[in-house]
């Protein structure tokens, strides 16, 4: 907690200067850039990198390590080809093909910190794992403070987050050749076969079910742009990360301790509800003031901050802090089904959620909100929707984690 809080820290220190250095436009398009690598990097490891904490013996782990950077390999090579044959046809600039070849290189760092970070919570190096987030605070957001001053704009701002991820994953990088050295001699296909088919869910159930989200996230960026333009998706998108930064950062960081604490108490055949409890309520005791002030000052608080140009951002912001809130409450228990082995019923929620927003994004502007409503409402109309689902998963986790322990007992 204390090293992933510096990230967090570092990061909205910065932003208001990087915040005066980019416009929305510039955000817009490094928005869209991590929408693209978070969807190619979850398909690139089909989701194996989650089932490392599992196994009893770390060889077995590792193993799975090892299949999860040959199929990514082989993923980026197909889009690397596909990329290449259709910027042929297409005739695309020189700035698109710099786009497409930062997106698959983030790509493949952003799966080595993946598989570390599993790595790192099977071991329980979770310091590993947060001088990780702490160098890709640091790295990436002096980079873009130093590429916006020299008007770098989009270019600039992508650039330094490219290397950020870079420096993120040097740590699991060593440990890897580390591994490598102590696994040298285990090379087993039949065991591989059998990881693959103990751990069927995770490319099976658990991948659809990322892709649907990460997938659904560029769907709507690309509506945004569409239907409201590129600045409106600048501001919508910069709030969100805005809002995001706790979540990603100390809701990551919970998480991951929950992840491993909930995985050592279904192994060792106990109840996981009490755990849920506490970690809920410690959840909510961290949100519920600052998400509350956000719904009624976001404006004037992201105008102070960030600049005039970012005071839409802010009104967005107060509308999307009730489903932040609910969002950053169950976000570190949301592995609880991969645990339980419930993967099937949270991938039918989240496609619940996805075919609503892809429904309110993709048609009520050309039906209804054309004309006649706006952005905002279109906006209220989603947050409602998803903090709505937000209760009812809650709801499920908890009603699962009571019926594992009574099979328990």
């Amino acid at each position: 907690m204390t090293g992933t809080l510096v990230a967090q820290i570092v990061s909205y220190a910065v932003s208001p200067i990087i915040s005066r250095l980019y416009d929305p436009a510039a955000m817009s398009d490094l928005n869209l850039f991590m929408r693209v690598i978070g969807f190619i990097s979850a398909l690139a490891t089909a989701r194996f990198e989650l089932s490392l904490p599992l196994p009893k013996q770390d060889s077995h782990s590792y193993l799975l390590f090892r299949l999860s950077l040959r199929i990514t390999v082989i993923t980026l090579l197909v889009c690397a080809v596909g990329g290449l044959i259709y910027s042929f046809f297409a005739a695309t600039t020189g700035y698109y093909f710099v786009f497409g070849t930062l997106v698959l290189l983030s790509t493949f760092f952003v799966v080595f910190i993946n598989l570390g970070t599993n790595w790192s919570i099977r071991k329980g190096k979770f310091s590993t794992i947060s001088y990780s987030r702490i160098s890709n605070s640091i790295v990436s957001n002096a980079l873009r403070i130093g590429f916006g001053y020299i008007g770098w704009g989009s270019f600039g701002i992508i650039l330094a987050t490219f290397i950020g991820y870079v420096a993120s994953s040097l740590g699991f990088i060593k440990n890897y050749l580390e591994n490598r050295t102590i696994y040298s001699n285990y090379k087993s296909r039949h065991k591989t076969i059998v990881l693959v088919t103990e751990y069927k869910d995770f490319p099976s159930v658990s991948l659809p079910h990322v892709l649907v989200d990460v997938g659904r996230d560029l769907i709507i960026a690309f509506l945004v742009i569409l239907y409201f333009g590129k600045t409106i998706f600048g501001s919508y998108s910069f709030s969100l990360v805005m809002l995001n930064v706790p979540v990603a950062i100390i809701g990551q960081a919970i998480g991951q301790v929950f992840f491993k604490k909930c995985s050592d108490l279904v192994k060792d055949k106990k109840e996981v509800i009490s755990l849920i409890t506490s970690t809920m309520k410690m959840l909510f005791a961290i949100s519920i003031v600052p998400f509350t002030l956000l719904f009624f000052y976001g404006e004037p608080i992201f105008t102070f901050v960030f600049g005039k140009k970012w005071s839409e951002a802010g009104y967005y912001s107060e509308i999307l802090a009730i489903y932040m809130f609910f969002n950053f409450m169950i976000s570190p228990i949301s592995n609880l089904p991969i645990i339980l082995k419930r993967q099937k019923t949270y991938f039918f929620i989240g496609l619940t959620n996805t075919l609503i927003q892809l429904v309110f994004f993709g048609l009520l502007p050309l039906f209804v909100l054309k004309t006649d409503i706006n952005f905002v409402k279109l906006l209220w109309i989603v947050t409602i929707a998803q903090s709505l689902i937000m209760v009812y998963t809650y709801f499920i986790f908890v009603r699962y984690a009571k019926l594992s322990g009574m099979e328990k007992e």
